[in-house]
């Protein structure tokens, strides 16, 4: 046998085959050698593989060239420099960036701030063996905060703000009630656009820089400033499954009020320097666009916090702001306060409102103005809403007697020089401040820690030592004792002992001798569950899970809406919701303070608001 393979004779096909693919000088390109062999090139291809299969399975065939690299003559063009086509790709780009930006009512005013420009990349060149040089993708990025005209005087204004999400369908029903609610109100509508696992810079993804028609004339894609206390962050793209939105922004915005357009609703209060002046509030909106997520974990957990929903701001005639938020049913309608919005018509229903859960109010510290507009002016927030109940939290403030003062003598001296020394008579102004509040309006107590504190007093027997409190606090340890001696007996029966509030028995106690009718003031005593339209209304916030202290953190954890009291400070994480406190002046708040004069608002469809006061007015 012969050492290169068994002899074959080659077909005269082949022979041809082999003599024209192996003389590149005749026929230098695959084209030429296919043209020459009435063949097309693609067989050519196919046919030089089979030989050389042959050659490497032992036939002694002829080697075939190789011709890689060879290009095709119509492939053969003049050398261009690719920054040239680096910077057309970055030009266009720039182009349809620029035009998504200035396009709407709001266009950005500093568009160049947006720089895209050409880039290079190397890649191997098979043929020379060298790296060479090719245009890449352009790169893009920011020099400064987009940003849109301001407002100069938004006093007197009235304005709706929204986000939504790239490439998503908006939510039909939504929107045409939040138009037909803009008009009712003479409001301007602002949608601050983002986007979803992409950036609107993506070159070869329009789908990034596309919204639905219905919206682009609204979009804002820059930072709007509305007065000097302020700011609509437009600019500011947040993926839709941010767990905490604003959790690093509250500082963003330096003091302002601030709302950033994002699918999950969170507000927080952020601190003043000064604690007589109520904190400023940084808030999200919720979207007017349906969710369109990637189904995986952090996609599906955003869905249950995706809200269909809007802020509604409104500016006094002293430019102060009033923020809510208007979130949608299922069926695309909205309350906001007294109105409700649905198929496109705004109506007034006068029984919106199931439940008021009002800020803290401490009544012996009571702000006078606060309670006024609150439930006492005409035009105040409880005779405006007609709630069918209100919440009260920490209605007693034992100031007189609070166990914090105890080894205070200049506290001591101040509570006597202000004749506030008797216990029964601040217990005598809950009564009838509680009195008051149900000549309007159902009233239930929320007992809470301040007003747990009077049993303290009964309990460590400060009383007796106490001169004119003595005989109060006598009565009082006698229900007290008694009730406790009922425990016991219940206890040891294996019953479950009923709950005892020693406040609301003190109320009752001095309501009868003073004839201040409270027998309709209902009470749900401390730990106790008080569930309003599927919201969980009967915790202060001040006890926390297994013994914890309360902490907003910790009742979101829980997974359930709740409303609660204690923090003064306004927040809402997750599906809890803080109202604030009736006095910003509590003696012991010093430095820098977030609390606010803020009522939780919730409507009879369970969809809730914040309410939050400025300078006595609780609405523009």
């Amino acid at each position: 046998m012969n050492e290169a393979g068994p002899e074959k004779t080659l077909s005269s096909e082949d022979q041809a085959f082999i003599r024209v693919y192996n003389d590149p000088a005749t026929y230098p390109f695959l084209a030429d050698v296919a043209y020459e062999l009435k063949l097309s090139y693609q067989t050519v291809r196919n046919k030089a593989a089979i030989m050389r299969g042959r050659k490497r399975a032992g036939e002694n065939v002829p080697e075939l060239i190789s011709r890689v690299g060879v290009r095709s003559p119509s492939q053969q063009k003049e050398p261009v420099d690719p920054m040239i086509h680096a910077n057309a790709r970055a030009n266009l780009l720039r182009e349809q960036l620029h035009g998504l930006l200035t396009s709407s009512r709001y266009p950005v005013i500093n568009p160049e701030a947006l720089v895209v420009e050409g880039t290079l990349k190397e890649r191997y060149d098979r043929t020379s063996g060298d790296r060479e040089k090719t245009e890449g993708i352009p790169r893009t990025w920011l020099t400064d905060i987009l940003k849109v005209e301001s407002v100069i005087d938004p006093r007197g204004r009235k304005f709706i703000l929204t986000g939504a999400q790239n490439d998503c369908p908006i939510d039909g029903d939504f929107w045409q009630n939040l138009q037909a609610y803009a008009h009712f109100l003479d409001a301007d509508i602002i949608v601050g656009p983002g986007t979803y696992e992409t950036q609107w810079w993506a070159e070869n993804n329009p789908a990034v820089r596309a919204y639905a028609p219905e919206i682009e004339e609204f979009l804002c894609f820059g930072q709007m400033e509305l007065g000097d206390n302020f700011v609509f962050a437009g600019e500011m793209n947040m993926l839709p499954t941010a767990n905490r939105p604003i959790g690093d922004l509250t500082t963003y915005s330096r003091g302002k009020w601030t709302v950033f357009p994002h699918a999950k609703i969170q507000l927080k209060s952020v601190p003043t320097l000064d604690p007589s002046k109520q904190a400023h509030q940084v808030m999200t909106t919720g979207m007017v666009t349906r969710p369109k997520i990637i189904p995986r974990k952090a996609g599906i957990k955003a869905l249950s916090h995706h809200k269909v929903g809007a802020v509604i701001v409104e500016f006094n005639q002293a430019g102060d702001p009033f923020c809510r938020h208007l979130l949608a049913d299922t069926d695309g309608s909205f309350y906001d306060l007294e109105f409700f919005v649905k198929d496109g018509v705004v109506d007034i229903d006068d029984e919106s409102v199931d439940v008021v859960v009002l800020g803290d109010l401490h009544n012996d510290k009571a702000d006078q103005r606060n309670y006024a507009a609150t439930f006492r002016r005409s035009d105040s927030l409880v005779k405006t809403l007609n709630p069918k109940r209100v919440l009260v939290h920490d209605v007693f403030d034992n100031y007189r007697r609070n166990h914090h003062n105890v080894h205070d003598n200049a506290m001591s001296y101040e509570v006597a020089v202000r004749d506030r020394e008797s216990v029964a008579e601040e217990v005598l102004g809950v009564a009838q401040l509680l009195a008051e509040l149900r000549s309007t309006t159902s009233v239930t107590v929320v007992e809470s820690n301040h007003d747990i504190a009077l049993e303290r007093y009964v309990r460590e027997g400060r009383y007796r030592n106490d001169g004119i409190n003595i005989r109060f606090g006598l009565q009082l340890e006698d229900a007290y004792l008694a009730w406790r001696e009922e425990v016991a007996q219940d206890l040891d029966a294996g019953r479950s002992p009923r709950s005892f509030s020693l406040l609301q028995h003190a109320v009752n106690l001095v309501a009868d001798k003073h004839g201040v009718d409270v027998s309709e003031v209902d009470w749900v005593h401390d730990g106790q569950s008080y569930v309003i339209n599927g919201v969980e209304c009967g915790h202060h916030g001040f006890r926390g899970a297994n013994g914890a202290r309360g902490t907003v953190a910790g009742y979101a954890a829980l997974g359930r809406p709740m409303n609660i009291g204690d923090k003064h400070s306004s927040e809402i994480l997750d599906e809890v919701y803080v109202s604030g406190v009736k006095n910003l002046r509590q003696g012991y708040n010093k430095g820098p303070s977030g609390w606010t004069v803020t009522d939780t608002v919730q409507y009879k469809n369970g969809k809730r608001t914040l309410v939050t006061y400025q300078n006595g007015e609780w609405r523009g």
